[in-house]
């Protein structure tokens, strides 16, 4: 997709969501990160990333690049630890939310 497409409407985005709260700017932020991470298709997002890495955001404007920084961290971070088995799961016993053996029967 072209660069100066994604720009705009990254732009429009922030545009949007800047009137939203006003008071508050990071959270206008992480409101446009969350629709561009929901809404956009991977290769969109994919291709802002490489554009605000070479390019440092360049004809964002400063909700638009705020939002992108925060995507472009988060891409960054290292994955997340899986989560630690419950008592249960540990001790051989079946999770909660599975029915217990011979149950309905």
């Amino acid at each position: 997709m072209n660069i100066d497409l994604l720009i705009k409407m990254a732009n429009e985005i922030g545009e949007f969501f800047s009137g939203a709260d006003v008071n508050d700017p990071q959270g206008a932020a992480r409101d446009v990160a969350n629709h561009m991470r929901r809404y956009w298709e991977p290769r969109m997002r994919t291709q802002m990333l490489k554009y605000y890495e070479e390019r440092a955001g360049a004809g964002l404007t400063e909700l638009a690049r705020n939002a992108v920084a925060l995507l472009y961290a988060a891409s960054q971070a290292p994955p997340a630890a899986p989560a630690a088995p419950t008592a249960a799961a540990a001790a051989g016993g079946a999770p909660p939310s599975a029915p217990a053996k011979g149950a309905g029967t």
